[in-house]
């Protein structure tokens, strides 16, 4: 028993495998996945109830819950745990925030992605955190041309092997991509053989971003492309955002981390989109 009179072995357990990334951020444990699994099936749980079922004391509980509060997915209230509240639709996180967040899921994602590309391609690639790991992930490609109207992703591949064209038009700030009529008139001369697309949501009604600005430009990949590449991982699945970039057949592929939940699982497939899980 350690000073506050918890089981040692409880506290070395929780300990065990925890750790952070460079950025500071906590790596979850596989008891507090299952935590936050517990939680998201109800709409309140009691720390005595999770303690009953894990078999630990409350006190590892509520360091769990301490944990999982600083990375946003649960808040502790009243002796227990819920879901956060939805944040307001137009509530755009900034871009660094998003970089750093479900990083594992992402890198699946893009490898997965990556594969799909073929040499001697022309390829669009959207603004987003997802697109620009793919971007990095690309450089090396030989025999292949991109267009974006992301300027991280024109950086990124501007000193590579791979050419890199981006449209004109106004800088939206944070975000640093190219939006507005100029920039959607200059795609119109383009055609690509896939585009990649980041999106903010999806749910069995379409296809959803943050940004109007951002989405026109979407929308201008997408008609000047052969084949549509959504680079979503689950944590956007059934969720809606500000602007509705269309329906789900407006994709051919769409390439996560896991299985959607049914009802999205069912419209994706009725929409005729082939679904990628990435690490399957």
């Amino acid at each position: 028993m350690n000073e506050h009179g918890e089981n040692m072995a409880e506290t070395e357990e929780q300990d065990q495998g925890t750790s952070q990334t460079s950025s500071g951020r906590h790596l979850q444990t596989a008891r507090q996945r299952a935590l936050l699994a517990m939680v998201k099936s109800r709409e309140f749980i009691t720390v005595a109830e999770m303690a009953a079922h894990f078999g630990v004391s409350e006190m590892t509980i509520r360091r769990d819950l301490k944990a999982l509060e600083k990375d946003g997915s649960l808040e502790r209230a009243h002796g227990g745990a819920v879901l956060p509240e939805a944040a307001p639709l137009g509530a755009e996180q900034p871009f660094r925030d998003r970089q750093i967040r479900n990083l594992d899921e992402k890198r699946k994602i893009v490898s997965a992605a990556a594969r799909l590309i073929r040499q001697h391609e022309t390829i669009g690639l959207d603004v987003g955190t997802t697109t620009l790991m793919l971007a990095r992930e690309i450089i090396g490609f030989p025999n292949l041309r991109a267009a974006t109207n992301s300027l991280r992703v024109a950086m990124t591949l501007a000193d590579s092997l791979v050419p890199v064209f981006v449209p004109t038009g106004q800088v939206r700030p944070l975000e640093m991509s190219i939006t507005g009529v100029r920039a959607v008139r200059e795609l119109a001369n383009y055609r690509f053989d896939k585009t990649f697309l980041g999106l903010s949501a999806i749910d069995e009604t379409g296809l959803y971003d943050f940004s109007i600005e951002d989405t026109e430009v979407k929308q201008a990949f997408v008609v000047q492309s052969n084949q549509v590449i959504a680079l979503i991982d689950s944590s956007k699945f059934a969720k809606t955002s500000t602007v509705r970039l269309g329906g789900l057949d407006m994709l051919d592929v769409l390439v996560t981390d896991a299985a959607p939940p049914p009802a999205l699982a069912r419209a994706l497939k009725d929409a005729q989109v082939e679904l990628v899980i990435a690490g399957d």
